[in-house]
Formats: C-alpha cells, sequence, structure tokens
C-alpha cells in the first residue's frame, strides 16, 4: 500500500500511498529523483491520479513539474503555500543555487479536504508551523469514510511537522515553534497511540512514541 523512498540530497521521503485493489496512487513529496519514482510506480504498475505536497519547500516539491509532465495528473498543496511553488525565493530553492519554479497548484487543499485514492482517501489535516501551509495526511479506508463512521486511520504521513525524535524547524519564513506545538498537540497527539507516522524525513514511528518521549512536546 504504501512505498517511502528517500529522494535528494536532504533525504526527504518521497510516499507513494496505493490502492492494492484498483493500482490508483498518489505521490506525496516528489522532492528530487522523479526518475527512481517513476521506476518505483512501474514496477509496481501503479496508475498516478494526483501529486500532493505536504509543504512547498524545494526538497519537498523538486520533481513536481516532471511528474506532472509524464502522468497528467493534477497537483495539489494547501493553499497557504501555493505561491511557494512558483517562487524560488519562498521554496528556497533559489539559496541552493539552483532555482526552480514549478507548476501552479489545480487543487489547492483546506483543513478537512480530502483526496480519494482507489478504496483509500488521504485526508488533510492543516499543521502550520513548519511552513503557514503544512499540512498531514491522514490514510483512511473509503469505505469507513462513506459509512459516516469515525474512521480508524491506517497511516499519518507526517511531512515535516513531526518526526522520530524531533519537530520540524520553525526558523524558515513562515514558521513559527509555538505555532508548530500547538499543531501536533491539537491535530496529532489526539491520533491512536499506535498509528504508524511516516515523517517527511527519517524513519517511522509512531503517536504513542512521539508522545512518550519526544522531548520538544513536553
Amino acid at each position: 500500500m504504501i512505498s517511502v523512498l528517500p529522494v535528494g540530497a536532504l533525504g526527504a521521503n518521497c510516499i507513494i500511498v496505493a490502492s492494492d485493489a484498483t493500482k490508483e496512487a498518489v505521490v506525496v513529496d516528489p522532492g528530487a529523483d522523479d526518475q527512481a519514482i517513476h521506476q518505483e510506480v512501474a514496477r509496481r504498475g501503479l496508475k498516478v491520479t494526483a501529486i500532493i505536497n505536504t509543504h512547498g519547500h524545494i526538497d519537498h516539491i523538486g520533481g513536481d513539474a516532471a511528474l506532472k509532465a509524464r502522468y497528467g495528473c493534477p497537483l495539489m498543496i494547501h493553499k497557504d503555500d501555493a505561491r511557494m511553488l512558483t517562487d524560488a525565493g519562498a521554496n528556497l530553492s533559489f539559496f541552493t543555487g539552483e532555482p526552480y519554479e514549478g507548476p501552479t497548484a489545480d487543487r489547492l487543499l483546506t483543513d478537512g479536504d480530502e483526496v480519494p485514492v482507489g478504496d483509500l482517501v488521504l485526508k488533510a489535516l492543516h499543521t502550520p508551523g513548519h511552513t503557514r501551509g503544512g499540512i498531514c495526511l491522514l490514510v483512511l479506508e473509503a469505505a469507513e469514510v462513506a459509512a459516516g463512521d469515525l474512521p480508524r486511520p491506517l497511516a499519518l504521513l507526517s511531512g515535516d511537522t513531526l518526526f522520530a525524535g524531533s519537530v520540524g524547524r520553525s526558523d524558515f519564513p513562515g514558521g513559527s515553534h509555538t505555532t508548530l506545538i500547538r499543531s501536533i498537540k491539537e491535530k496529532l497527539l489526539p491520533l491512536p497511540d499506535d498509528l504508524d507516522v511516516i515523517p517527511g524525513h527519517g524513519p517511522e514511528t509512531t503517536i504513542g512514541d512521539e508522545r512518550a518521549t519526544n522531548p520538544y512536546l513536553d
């Protein structure tokens, strides 16, 4: 269902969420190495139906243009980070010496928006603090969502909001440590302790482990 590919010089986790039933897939945070991402898509026989950026920094958006052109699918990001897709200063690529200005978003997400992926749904949680428009994505079963039940999440893609033993940086433009910690405590920590968390960088963790041991969440 979920493949994780560290990409680029900063090892950002590009995450491919796919429906085993329909082979539809969403590529989350294709920061670089678009050919390697495509090879994984092809290996699994997937049809990419959307690209989602958890936020607008270059290490999470650098492959947008190539993959959008290859798959002809919509590109999505939270409305508050939309400008970063096309602004090399805002997405920090200007400072790397390789300015990147990618395609504009086809869909601007807000808190609670849902993106279908075959028999799965990705639900956006607005978690500002690393950037103004940072989001996390809950992976849910579509049948439970449609039934109106309180769906039990299958995984959380936490972007650069929450890491194993750490939290996202807040010293870039648009960042706020106070806002970041509030986002984590209000939106993420109420989730089940055993929920698997796949961050934007580094190893996986769980909500329970971060609640119990993350020094930034005391």
